[in-house]
């Protein structure tokens, strides 16, 4: 009662990699994209900060109020 394994495939090499000239970004193209995706995250956590921080004030004065006496 013998276990057939599947022949081992050979290794083939991959294909070389050219880089178009249209396809490279300049450094100063990724920065200007790196600035607005930064500029992005803060305006999305302020949004949620002016939900996010009455409602934790309001928590936490009638936690008080009602516990803290």
């Amino acid at each position: 009662m013998g276990v057939e394994l599947p022949p081992i495939a050979a290794l083939q090499a991959s294909p070389s990699i050219t880089v178009r000239a249209e396809a490279v970004t300049s450094v100063d193209e990724r920065w200007a994209a790196w600035r607005a995706k930064g500029a992005a995250h803060d305006r999305a956590v302020r949004r949620k900060l002016t939900i996010a921080a009455p409602l934790l004030i309001i928590v936490a004065v009638v936690f008080y109020a009602l516990i803290g006496r």
